[in-house]
């Protein structure tokens, strides 16, 4: 940063240059554009507005970690590679719809705008599920929002799993998780979400390594619920529900494959 104490004096840009006052002084300051002292963007009225905006967005990019927590640490290596900023992008959206509320301190509604987790039309990481598994699931709906249930029925392994060459086994997850809103707390200056260092419940069942050449199977039936400790879900809070494939490869027992992990699809958010 430097000081201009010559005659000339004026505000704005040039070319890689900015100038700008400090409140206090009659002085004129020259810095490059884009690198802000933090004593000047944390205190300058000029970045009054981008303060705010770094503070909501520390809510938006915590409530999207959050719903990436809620998908199951098993879908972590299937799941979109840029899911992290897609979901913070949602949750942008979501939160501009606060109009009535100053901004800095606009909350994070998901549960009233659960159907903008739609927007993300590749939850998978490079497959989508119908291209890798080609037997047809459902979803049964039992009108409760702490279980989900999925059923396959005759599942062919060696016919409906297209695999890659390394792998000679298959298992199938299920999982469900719920993330809270986040809401300003005027009083402690930050956002809220569940108490104590809780970003998410979630659980999550899965089958035992099937062989890739495997015949025809008996029905299967996957069922899971939110956590004994959390098994009560509010109004505040947005239940996801997933559900996909991973493969591995037998060598003494089965190991998960580090590439062509599989794929998940997206079950909607109740």
């Amino acid at each position: 940063m430097a000081e201009l104490v010559g005659p000339l004096q004026y505000l704005g840009s040039f070319k890689d240059i900015r100038h700008y006052k400090l409140p206090g002084s009659a002085k004129i300051y020259a810095a490059t554009k884009g690198n802000v002292p933090k004593t000047i963007r944390d205190n300058n009225r000029a970045f009054e507005n981008t303060r705010k905006e770094n503070f909501e967005f520390k809510a938006k990019t915590g409530l999207a970690s959050d719903l990436h927590s809620a998908m199951g640490d098993w879908a972590s290596p299937v799941l979109n590679r840029y899911f992290q900023g897609k979901m913070t992008s949602i949750m942008n959206d979501i939160i501009i719809l606060e109009k009535d509320v100053v901004k800095g301190h606009r909350n994070i509604y998901l549960s009233r705008y659960k159907n903008l987790l739609y927007q993300l039309d590749a939850y998978y990481y490079y497959k989508p599920l119908s291209e890798v598994m080609h037997c047809p699931y459902t979803v049964v709906d039992e009108g409760k929002r702490n279980t989900v249930t999925v059923m396959l029925k005759g599942l062919y392994p060696l016919k409906q799993i297209k695999a890659p060459d390394k792998a000679t086994h298959f298992q199938i997850y299920l999982s469900i998780g719920c993330v809270n809103d986040y809401i300003y707390n005027e009083r402690y200056n930050f956002y809220d979400s569940y108490p104590g260092f809780e970003s998410c419940f979630r659980n999550e069942t899965q089958t035992e390594w099937i062989p890739i050449d495997n015949g025809l199977m008996d029905d299967i039936v996957l069922t899971v619920s939110l956590p004994d400790k959390h098994n009560t879900v509010t109004d505040s809070e947005t239940v996801v529900r997933t559900f996909g494939i991973i493969y591995g490869r037998m060598t003494a027992k089965v190991f998960p494959l580090k590439k062509d992990r599989g794929s998940i699809a997206f079950l909607g958010a109740v």
